[in-house]
């Protein structure tokens, strides 16, 4: 297989003129090449997250790809695409998803409204024949509870719930929001707010150019890594790398979040956020431990909160785990969920 014109594969029939049918690549230039058909079928697509950008896969295989890329398109006989599907093959067999389970908080594929039953019928077609990867079991992580996929696979696959994504939905007004609170945790941020604010020094910014984001950046991880001893041990060189690229295709994109809480002129907090659509996602976040007594990291989520609001986003969303901390702040858990299937060899 390679980049360009690999062999088709026949796939599934549909109710239609003729069998959908499956190409797959083997090289990253497959992201590229497919990315303004890829991106419109998100854009028709729901649930869609920032995490199914052809520009986030190519970063993380770049820095951080292991095994064999299997990059499948799927479309029907007059060419129309219907859905992507990128893959990765490990030496054991593993079919997953690219992007990265560890650093991607959703993951699936990309198809067109109502084609997931077809696209993946014809996608495990494909992989289950003589033109598809050696594998023995497929495992796809992060599948949102709203997932069509899980759905399409339920007749070959197991699903699991795998962890949650503590989601906070957003009313018309910041009272409102704060209305939506417990009475305690209520009275608690307002406290906290109230302190920040008479602080003479304050101030918050975000990261709106290209020349700013490498210093920016830097910031950011510093502040990243200060905040907890696991958060340093995670700034390896691979990461370091993807988050540096992912940073810049997400600014280019225009949904780059990365915002700052200032005191005296110097960061104390630091906030990684994507912007796409109706919803704010926090991906990472940092803080100096020496502003602890001002909750300076509580203070700019909360800043970043009511902007969400003024902006019109539906939901702001916490991502991956359960810390009680995104509680206090009004979120409700949404499940994501895996599902694990074997290769059928008959």
């Amino acid at each position: 297989m390679t980049s360009g014109c690999s062999i088709p594969s026949r796939g599934a029939r549909r109710a239609g003129p003729g069998p959908l049918e499956v190409r797959a690549h083997s090289a990253p230039e497959a992201f590229a090449r497919l990315a303004p058909e890829w991106r419109a079928l998100l854009a028709q697509g729901k649930p869609s997250h920032p995490f199914y950008d052809p520009a986030w896969h190519l970063s993380w295989w770049k820095h951080l790809g292991s095994g064999t890329l299997h990059v499948c398109e799927v479309r029907r006989p007059g060419g129309e695409l219907i859905a992507v599907a990128p893959f990765t093959v490990s030496g054991e067999g593993l079919l997953r998803l690219t992007g990265g389970e560890d650093l991607s908080d959703y993951l699936d594929i990309a198809a067109a409204p109502g084609a997931h039953d077809e696209a993946w019928a014809a996608l495990l077609g494909h992989l289950e024949s003589p033109q598809g990867p050696d594998w023995k079991e497929m495992v796809v992580r992060g599948l949102p509870g709203n997932s069509p996929t899980l759905k399409a696979l339920e007749a070959r696959g197991k699903a699991e719930p795998e962890e949650v994504c503590p989601v906070i939905p957003l009313p018309a007004s910041w009272e409102d929001y704060v209305g939506m609170l417990d009475a305690r945790d209520e009275r608690e941020l307002r406290r906290k707010l109230r302190k920040a604010f008479m602080q003479p020094g304050l101030e918050f910014r975000r990261t709106l150019s290209e020349e700013r984001l490498d210093g920016d950046l830097e910031e950011f991880i510093r502040l990243h890594a200060l905040s907890h001893p696991e958060k340093a041990g995670f700034w390896n060189e691979a990461r370091g790398a993807f988050f540096r690229e992912m940073a810049r295709e997400m600014l280019r994109l225009g949904w780059l979040d990365l915002s700052f809480l200032v005191l005296d002129g110097h960061p104390a907090a630091s906030n990684f956020s994507l912007d796409y659509e109706d919803r704010i996602y926090l991906y990472n976040s940092g803080y100096d431990p020496n502003e602890r007594t001002l909750s300076a990291g509580l203070v700019l989520l909360a800043h970043n909160i009511e902007e969400a609001i003024n902006g019109g986003r539906a939901s702001f969303d916490m991502l991956r785990g359960d810390e009680a901390y995104k509680y206090t702040f009004g979120a409700k858990d949404e499940p994501i969920f895996r599902v694990r299937l074997a290769r059928n060899r008959a």
